[in-house]
């Protein structure tokens, strides 16, 4: 038990059992909100992919094997697979099996609200004060929130901040080259089995290495030597860390996948997160809250920058504006820094009405926040979550709030339609389906393969070209479906080859709702049954 406070003359003062800290607050706040609000159905219909990782985790338990060839697509059926996310994908799919979509929803809640946690920990053991460091973690989760889908990038947003946490904290004298390499290490052979996007971590470690070689150039003699020495750690740690990312089911050909996608012409740009961000969006009001505050500390401020500091928001700052994905990274590395100079501007105010008015805030938040110990409460609330989304479940029934795909988002009853014998006896062939509905098609129709999916490393260029033509009716469509003897095809109801297959007398409309619409060509082609 935590030793008592002493509060002035009142002497010693006990933690307060029933009272959550700020930090504790923070990660309730984010799991609760995210686990039962509306936000939960948007964590997993923003887009297929979380269908699609559960059906390839559930490929994976099912074998006890790591998938190594595609079985879910008609395109590209037994080709080599790399999968990048393997591990995140059973854990999900583990979550999914156990309490349905809810399992999803609870793991995805829980990664956000400690990562923002574990971001509100770094502020406060930086030396910032408690008011300012809540304030911008609640800026950093608006900056992020745009890409809270249940799925495995989550895990890189957590250990993004992890990196970068020990990182500053070893430039700043705090921590040991030891223990660096101890912790960073082996966390990248987690990082590299969980999402394809442990690069990040080799970049901060690249970029903590550049900004130590400028001081290495411009220092004194005694400056050299401290900057020579931090340099050599980090070009180990860089070594080790980029060996350790080798220690995954495909070796090198992992690295040589995510380099592929990236040098790639039409890939990335074919899935909107990859895209440059778009500043008249909703979803960017938090990068331009991030964007802002840099502004302040830029013109307002004006702090000495070190070359690592200016490395980091040049670097995440570059690659934010390249790529929407990339805006979550910007949040979490350079909040710290913004922290720590508006700090220090906040602590050089002396004088005026907002500064007493200021600090006598945070003096009261920040005693509240000494006696504070509300662990016990804390996990209460979450054993009532468990309770409402997840006990019915686990004992055979119901949920009492129940969480399933938004039936506006994918083509649910035109599913359920395609498994009657009635619908089952209107299609041959293979199908061609929307890009975004591949994903919820691989787990909800497992009996008819894909033409396509979130894929699109997987699919590759010449592939997405070829999904191109008739998804935009381009022309030669037509030799496309031959090709793949495509007989049937499931597609949103305003789609233009929908439209144009309505008039064609070769096709025939045999379902219809206000999502999705089904044509089959009206005598079997080439293809036979798609098993």
């Amino acid at each position: 038990m935590q030793a008592p406070l002493t509060a002035g003359s009142a002497g010693p003062v006990r933690r307060r059992w029933w009272l959550p800290s700020v930090g504790v607050s923070l990660w309730l706040v984010f799991f609760l909100v995210l686990s039962l609000s509306n936000w939960r159905e948007v964590l997993i219909s923003a887009d297929g992919d979380p269908c699609l990782h559960w059906r390839i985790g559930n490929w994976m338990i099912e074998h006890h094997a790591v998938i190594r060839a595609d079985q879910f697509s008609h395109t590209r059926f037994g080709a080599p697979l790399i999968t990048k996310e393997w591990l995140s994908e059973i854990v999900f799919a583990a979550a999914g099996n156990l309490l349905g979509w809810n399992g999803f929803v609870l793991l995805a809640a829980g990664l956000i609200a400690t990562t923002l946690w574990l971001l509100h920990r770094q502020l406060i053991a930086e030396g910032n004060e408690l008011l300012l460091s809540t304030a911008l973690t609640l800026a950093a989760a608006s900056a992020c929130s745009s890409h809270w889908l249940a799925r495995p990038h989550l895990a890189t947003h957590l250990l993004t901040v992890v990196f970068a946490w020990r990182l500053h904290a070893f430039s700043q004298g705090r921590l040991a080259a030891r223990r660096l390499a101890v912790t960073l290490v082996p966390l990248m052979v987690l990082w590299a089995n969980l999402h394809g996007a442990f690069p990040v971590g080799l970049v901060l470690i690249g970029v903590y290495a550049a900004g130590s070689a400028v001081d290495l150039l411009r220092g004194g003699p005694q400056r050299r030597a401290e900057c020579g020495g931090r340099l050599r750690v980090y070009a180990w740690l860089l070594a080790l860390c980029l060996l350790a990312s080798l220690v995954n089911p495909n070796g090198w050909r992992l690295h040589a996948q995510i380099l592929g996608f990236f040098s790639g012409g039409k890939l990335p740009s074919v899935t909107q997160e990859f895209r440059s961000p778009g500043f008249h969006s909703g979803g960017a009001t938090g990068f331009v809250v991030e964007l802002a505050l840099l502004a302040v500390v830029l013109l307002v401020v004006r702090p000495q920058w070190q070359p690592t500091e200016t490395l980091l928001v040049a670097v995440w700052g570059f690659f934010a504006l390249y790529s929407a994905r990339n805006i979550p990274i910007f949040a979490l590395v350079v909040t710290p820094l913004l922290a720590g100079f508006l700090n220090q501007a906040l602590l050089q105010q002396r004088t005026g009405y907002w500064i007493r008015l200021y600090r006598k805030l945070a003096a009261d938040v920040g005693g509240l926040d000494r006696v504070a110990d509300g662990r016990a409460p804390a996990a209460a609330a979450v054993l009532a979550v468990l309770a409402v989304v997840a006990a019915p479940k686990m004992m055979g029934s119901r949920p009492m709030l129940a969480t399933e795909i938004l039936t506006n988002r994918a083509p649910a009853a035109a599913v359920q339609f395609l498994k009657t014998d009635a619908g089952r006896a209107q299609i041959h062939g293979e199908m061609f389906n929307s890009y975004g509905w591949g994903g919820y098609l691989m787990l909800y129709l497992p009996e008819h393969r894909v033409f396509i999916d979130g894929r699109n490393d997987f699919y590759g260029d010449a592939l997405m070209e070829e999904f191109d033509e008739p998804d935009e009716v381009k022309p030669g469509w037509e030799d496309v479906f031959v090709k793949y003897r495509v007989g049937w095809t499931l597609l949103p109801l305003t789609h233009p080859l929908s439209n144009l297959l309505a008039l064609d007398p070769d096709w025939k409309q045999v379902y219809r709702d206000d999502v999705a619409v089904v044509y089959a060509r009206q005598t079997p082609g080439p293809a036979g049954s798609s098993r």
